[in-house]
């Protein structure tokens, strides 16, 4: 449920808002339905790789990612033709931590505050 809360929520909101809404979104939903540290930002690091990985295909596949090839020569990745593909696994990677480490923080959040009643 998590996993789905997170995704459809940070689908939404990125058109609208900016990308470390992603964090909050993770934050609010894993302080309210995570059971667990490891559900929280299991759930929440899953939803928004799949997510950026996702919307990252969408945009490139159409131009046959020839913005993300040229985006990984400034990077300096190796010259193949594959460098759209370790691009979109680093922005996921990037995407998923975010929302991962802010779904622990709120999970941890709520155990704070719970303690104290």
């Amino acid at each position: 449920m998590l996993f789905l809360l997170v995704i459809i929520t940070c689908l939404i909101l990125q058109f609208f808002l900016p990308w470390w809404i992603v964090g909050v979104v993770a934050f609010l939903f894993a302080s309210w339905v995570a059971k667990s540290g490891l559900q929280a930002f299991g759930s929440s690091f899953l939803a928004l790789f799949i997510l950026w990985v996702l919307m990252g295909l969408i945009h490139s596949v159409p131009n046959n990612h020839l913005l993300a090839n040229r985006v990984g020569q400034m990077f300096m990745l190796p010259e193949q033709n594959f460098n759209w593909a370790i691009l979109l696994l680093g922005t996921g990677l990037i995407g998923g931590l975010a929302a991962g480490f802010s779904g622990l923080a709120g999970f941890y959040c709520r155990q704070i505050f719970n303690k104290r009643r």
